[in-house]
């Protein structure tokens, strides 16, 4: 093919039609740049492609971490409704309108939280590979209030490790020996007796009011995340559906 383009030019040279010549050079310059702007457009189209599929394979394994937060969600809300009907019994043993035997498992007064949400922390790139401008902000929303709720974990657990479990170990109201129990049906962490009684003074209560105020905040932000979570679910099914 060049070859052919060449003969035509030195025949156009040799006949000294210059003029056809430049209509002829202007012609293969034609030729050229849409050769060049097709490769690109096809070079565009492959990249395009590759984007969207890698952006479909992130959205993907997003869902799989989303659907695995939901579980763990459930966890959360789980455990921290147990602790909190210990801290209202407490508070209804206070005011003298529940018995001791009635309170529930003290145990449960010293538990920290794991914080095993993995969405963010397998993906925290996601907003910022997604090209819907929608999405995006729905995925930013999420973020944040995952961010506010593991501030908040982290903050609980800094209460139970620097002022709940140093003071029971300080009054003596833990049961020695039991921690070290194979079966945790078996475990009788706090002292009941020694509790109940160490419960009558105030500075007991008040560092269960400390706990239990950042207990209370953890479960707000902990539902606040599986409304988002569920909301993020359907916003990332419908996109992957209609793309």
């Amino acid at each position: 093919m060049i070859s052919f383009f060449r003969k035509i030019r030195q025949k156009l040279l040799s006949q000294n039609r210059v003029t056809r010549y430049l209509v002829y050079a202007f012609g293969e310059i034609l030729l050229v740049v849409i050769g060049i702007l097709i490769a690109l457009q096809v070079n565009n189209w492959n990249e395009g492609r590759k984007e969207k599929a890698r952006e479909r394979e992130l959205l993907i394994f997003a869902l799989e971490n989303i659907k695995a937060d939901s579980l763990s969600l459930d966890s959360i809300l789980s455990r921290t409704k147990k602790i909190i009907d210990v801290h209202q019994n407490l508070i209804l043993l206070s005011e003298n309108k529940l018995t001791s035997q009635a309170v529930g498992n003290l145990d449960l007064i010293r538990a920290s939280e794991p914080n095993i949400l993995i969405t963010k922390k397998n993906n925290p790139n996601l907003p910022n590979e997604v090209k819907d401008q929608e999405l995006r902000k729905v995925l930013l929303d999420h973020y944040l209030a995952i961010d506010w709720l593991e501030y908040t974990i982290l903050n609980h657990n800094e209460i139970i490790e620097v002022m709940v479990r140093p003071f029971l170990a300080e009054k003596k109201l833990q049961n020695y020996g039991n921690q070290i129990e194979t079966e945790r049906s078996k475990f009788d962490l706090i002292n009941d007796e020694r509790f109940i009684e160490e419960f009558k003074n105030e500075e007991l209560r008040q560092v269960l009011f400390e706990s239990g105020v950042k207990l209370r905040i953890m479960r707000i932000n902990a539902e606040r995340v599986v409304e988002k979570n569920e909301n993020l679910k359907k916003v990332i099914t419908s996109y992957l559906n209609k793309n």
